[in-house]
């Protein structure tokens, strides 16, 4: 477990944390898919549901053909049901930067990732928050 996000994870009500202080190189993923698919069950064709990303474009990050911005690898987070390490690493391993929970944005969005809450409600935490979303609004 990474060092920093008990307030994220033992939290209730992340706007009071959040914001109080509190808070290159491309590899490409051919790890990803299948110790992923392994752990979790999805049903027929539809792994990367829940990231709001177009399929073909999400297996193509995932096999490495396409690179990534650090938005569409969290969005792809969100999709796959990772948890804030997996997620991390998820984008380290994209050539983007890790969850900081110094970041009020970053501690957000592993707030929702850690509660499961998807890309829609992440964004409207964002949005009340003041910060970017991560998909275009």
């Amino acid at each position: 477990m990474r060092d920093g996000w008990e307030f994220v994870r033992y939290s209730s009500d992340i706007r009071s944390n959040a914001c109080e202080g509190q808070l290159g190189h491309r590899v490409t993923f051919p790890w990803s898919s299948r110790s992923i698919s392994r752990r979790r069950t999805w049903g027929e064709g539809r792994p990367f549901g829940g990231s709001r990303l177009n399929p073909t474009f999400a297996y193509q990050i995932m096999s490495g053909t396409r690179h990534a911005s650090r938005n569409k690898l969290i969005q792809l987070a969100f999709g796959l049901g990772l948890d804030i390490d997996e997620s991390c690493d998820l984008l380290e391993r994209g050539g983007s930067s890790a969850l900081c929970p110094s970041c009020c944005r970053d501690a957000a969005i592993a707030y929702c990732l850690e509660r499961s809450l998807g890309v829609d409600a992440c964004d409207d935490l964002l949005l009340d928050l003041g910060e970017k979303t991560i998909r275009v609004i």
